[in-house]
């Protein structure tokens, strides 16, 4: 779930005071509107993993760095984060190297193929990319305009409740009938469309008794959106200031955002309406940041809900654009790239990081400044013992998220065929008239590892990426793609954590397919005609997100996103610079999840490294550019 995150803000005064004391600025990285016209897209495999999937070896480094020199940077990772931080480097004129464990470039933005069948690992859709905005400006920058977007369906979500009293093999029953039967479960659904006004008519129509609490809670998505300043300004200004106006209190005046942040979801959705299915429909995308709604603090939620309010997109040829079209920049300013390079350790010479070591090989690589895009837990862990520990960890009070479980379908028939839309259902499972989303999802994490099937999966994230790509008929004509996603304690496979990768054993497999077929058989309740066309058939697992993207503990969206993570304290706590001299932090971790959050976090960190406002250089040159929409 690709999901998607908080826009940048639509100003210079939070980032003011960053750009008044900055000393010693690196050259500017947008200077001039680098769009150039879309090239065709590119089919050939070969030519794609020349750029996506650059093997490493100590020769090839050792050849690099003869023909271009030392690096200024490294980046452990190449996520959405390590991407902008490395691209907008590149573009001030940096050679940063980038060091991937995978066999592929992009971190969550990568796709990957099996049996003639593609699918996406973590976007997918992202908002405001259908307006000019500062986001959208960003990513036609750091591609050179070849990243495209389609635009999903204008109801882009639904919201299915299905009605379940039991939660327990009674229910498991019913849908097992429906599959049986070829009948669709009934359910009570809602859809959210492309703008505000036309979700509150949409919403009143089912709900007509509340427009009052509709309305009211629209209008306080509104003042979380212009209080969202403060955090970003927070973000930005050096780390004594921001103390300094929490120490004093001042941080309230300065903005209201944390005030805002101490009330949960559910806090807020119980003092603007008593209606339970209203509440769940509300809430219903939480699970695009992976935090439960009494959990979660409602400045979250209304950030996301905010960035999705014009409508969302998908990019065009799927998730592995991303990588395809920055990493060429950063080879260009003399940087590189490789996969198969897993640090091992991040090395530290009188208390400050002055390199690092690769697993592989044993090979140090130094270079002044280093930059983890590996998440706070895992950065952590790849300083040597002697270091103290991070202090934005453990000052921040943070925890990891909520563990995740994906299944990759690939069907034998076209969308068409099909009849499937290029949008995304939001599918519950919680008794009618009494829908509690917190409870049923608690309730399904807190089961034991032999217990996970016994009663529904409680939330299902359900979309069809075959039908948002318009070049997928073209790429896999005669087959279409669905991917399911939801949440899974990590202790239901965390046993298997060290066991090598498609040799488990018996005991994981058997758990992982039964819990990855039970999912399939609710979402064949809701879409029988999908029963009878599996050609493919894969669960991602905790322990899957772990080895392939190093999620700490299977999480979808690193840190949990949780009232304590949006305190001011730990705001100012997880930001680029870290107590470590020469150490830094990219991507969602010191922002929030998403594309545009993780990217977001890259943009803060390539502000910190190169000493100068990197956002108020992108709005200068957005200001002087044509629009990325034509008006």
């Amino acid at each position: 779930m690709d999901s998607a995150a908080p826009f940048i803000g639509t100003g210079l005064a939070a980032v003011g005071l960053a750009y008044m004391l900055r000393s010693k600025p690196s050259s500017n990285p947008f200077p001039t509107d680098t769009r150039t016209p879309a090239k065709a897209f590119e089919h050939d495999r070969e030519v794609r993993n020349a750029t996506i999937k650059p093997g490493y070896s100590a020769k090839k480094l050792e050849k690099h760095v003869a023909a271009n020199g030392d690096f200024d940077a490294i980046i452990i990772g190449s996520g959405i984060g390590s991407m902008t931080c490395a691209t907008i480097m590149a573009k001030a004129g940096k050679k940063v190297l980038v060091l991937e464990q995978h066999d592929q470039l992009g971190g969550c933005c990568h796709s990957f193929y099996e049996k003639g069948f593609e699918f996406d690992t973590g976007v997918h859709y992202i908002g405001e990319m259908r307006n000019n905005t500062a986001i959208r400006f960003l990513f036609d920058q750091l591609t050179n305009g070849q990243l495209q977007w389609s635009d999903v369906a204008d109801d882009y979500d639904t919201v299915v409740l299905v009605d379940d009293e039991n939660q327990d093999a009674a229910s498991l029953k019913a849908i097992e009938q429906h599959v049986k039967n070829g009948t669709t479960l009934p359910s009570f659904q809602c859809s959210m469309l492309s703008g505000r006004e036309r979700t509150i008519v949409e919403l009143v129509k089912k709900f007509p008794s509340e427009e009052k609490a509709i309305r009211k809670y629209y209008d306080l998505l509104t003042e979380v959106r212009k209080a969202m300043l403060g955090f970003v300004g927070i973000k930005f200004m050096p780390k004594w200031a921001a103390t300094m106006l929490i120490k004093t209190g001042l941080v309230n005046k300065y903005t209201t955002y944390f005030k805002l942040a101490e009330k949960s979801l559910t806090q807020v959705l119980d003092e603007i309406t008593d209606n339970k299915t209203l509440k769940a429909v509300l809430a219903y995308n939480f699970g695009d940041y992976g935090t439960l709604p009494k959990d979660a603090p409602f400045v979250m939620h209304a950030v996301l809900v905010n960035h999705f309010l014009n409508g969302v997109s998908y990019p065009i040829g799927g998730s592995s654009e991303f990588a395809y079209h920055m990493f060429p920049t950063v080879e260009a300013a003399g940087g590189k790239a490789f996969v198969r390079a897993e640090v091992g350790e991040i090395v530290c010479q009188n208390g400050a990081a002055v390199g690092v070591r690769l697993k592989k090989d044993g090979t140090v690589i130094k270079a002044p400044m280093i930059i983890s895009n590996a998440g706070l837990y895992n950065t952590a862990e790849l300083l040597p013992p002697t270091v103290s520990p991070l202090k934005n960890m453990t000052e921040s009070g943070v925890q990891n998220g909520v563990g995740g479980i994906s299944v990759y379908v690939g069907l034998n028939k076209s969308n068409a065929a099909l009849n499937l839309k290029g949008k995304h259902f939001w599918a519950f499972w919680t008794k009618k008239g009494q829908e509690d989303l917190d409870g049923v999802c608690q309730k399904y994490v807190d089961r034991g590892g032999n217990e996970m099937d016994d009663g529904p999966v409680p939330l299902l994230f359900i979309s069809f990426p075959s039908a948002k790509d318009p070049l997928w008929d073209e790429k896999h004509p005669g087959k279409a793609s669905a991917t399911i996603v939801s949440f899974c304690n990590y202790d239901w496979f965390g046993e298997w954590e060290g066991e090598r990768v498609m040799h488990r054993g018996e005991g994981y497999e058997k758990r992982k397919k039964a819990i990855g077929e039970l999912i399939w058989k609710q979402t064949v309740a809701l879409f029988p005609q999908l029963r009878d066309c599996v050609e493919y058939f894969d669960v991602g697992t905790p322990v899957t997100n772990k080895y392939y993207i190093r999620a700490h503990k299977g999480e979808m969206y690193g840190l949990d996103h949780n009232k304590e993570r949006f305190t001011a304290e730990a705001t100012n706590e997880l930001r680029p610079e870290t107590d470590i001299p020469n150490l830094y932090l990219c991507g969602q971790d010191i922002f929030n999840c998403g594309i545009a959050g993780a990217a977001f976090g890259g943009l803060l960190c390539a502000s910190k490294v190169l000493n100068r406002n990197v956002y108020a250089d992108l709005v200068d040159l957005k200001k002087k550019s044509p629009p990325s929409i034509p008006k």
